[in-house]
């Protein structure tokens, strides 16, 4: 049977199985309580509600790291409308009204220079151009900071250079735990912030990681909304962003892939984003 996959990088990644029309099959993810420097990021449509959008993760009290393509180039960031308002959702559930931030779709968000270049080539027929040539990250600025979160740390230069085998990988994002199917509404979306745990990781250049899939469900982990999560090292040091799908190997079809942090590259353009808006040297 055929399957036929549409991936949307509008901001969101969509799967659509024609195998899977009714019946959507569970990731292996759980629901995650302890990583509260992950957060949510939520757009909110032209009847002004909110909605889980993407993830992110604090690195400083008002900086949140997350995927390039989550930002917009032009004023229509609503559903239908030109609604600049965002939220950043720091509870477990992205829906908890007493736990956000308001941002600036306009103002607040600043991604990496390549970010352009990396939507572009997904539409390059030439073959002259790939995504894993460009950075596709981004810093979104809260214009107060969270004293009452922690933050998550960025990583040494290349430290993914030096992986023990002892060394705990763990994902977490507001990603659902759900492929979907043809019928999908964004209602069905929890707003839970979940983890999982990576199997195969690969340095496929000095600027992108890759995984492949769950091999219980034989289903990459990446969902919808999952760009912008952070790969932790040992639980707190940030080492990727995830970011894209690619094709894979048999059986599985399609891969995990985020954007290495530890690249000395990636780490001066953060900390110099960082420097040039709040004026302070991050660590």
């Amino acid at each position: 049977m055929k399957t036929k996959v549409i991936i949307y990088f509008s901001l969101t990644i969509l799967f659509t199985f024609q195998s899977l029309m009714s019946q959507p099959i569970s990731v292996a993810k759980t629901l995650d309580l302890t990583h509260h420097s992950v957060v949510a990021i939520l757009r909110v449509d032209s009847l002004g509600k909110a909605y889980v959008f993407a993830s992110g993760v604090l690195i400083h009290p008002q900086v949140v790291l997350t995927s390039g393509h989550v930002n917009f180039n032009s004023a229509k960031t609503g559903k239908g409308g030109c609604n600049t308002q965002g939220f950043v959702s720091f509870a477990e559930n992205a829906f908890n009204l007493d736990d956000r931030l308001p941002f600036d779709w306009l103002k607040d968000i600043e991604s990496h220079p390549d970010t352009s270049d990396f939507r572009k080539s997904f539409s390059d027929t030439t073959g002259r151009t790939d995504p894993s040539m460009f950075i596709d990250l981004g810093l979104l600025f809260l214009n107060h900071p969270v004293l009452n979160r922690p933050v998550s740390h960025l990583p040494k230069p290349n430290v993914l250079n030096d992986i023990k085998p002892d060394n705990v990988l763990l994902g977490v994002g507001f990603g659902y735990d759900k492929i979907y199917d043809s019928t999908f509404v964004e209602s069905l979306v929890d707003g839970k912030r979940r983890q999982w745990q990576p199997h195969d990781l690969s340095l496929f250049n000095d600027l992108w990681l890759s995984t492949q899939c769950d091999t219980i469900t034989n289903l990459p982990y990446i969902s919808i909304h999952d760009s912008g999560a952070p790969l932790f090292l040992d639980d707190n040091i940030i080492v990727g962003i995830w970011s894209r799908l690619n094709v894979a190997t048999k059986p599985c079809q399609y891969s995990s892939w985020g954007v290495r942090i530890d690249n000395p590259i990636v780490l001066a353009w953060i900390k110099d984003c960082i420097k040039k808006r709040l004026g302070l040297d991050l660590r």
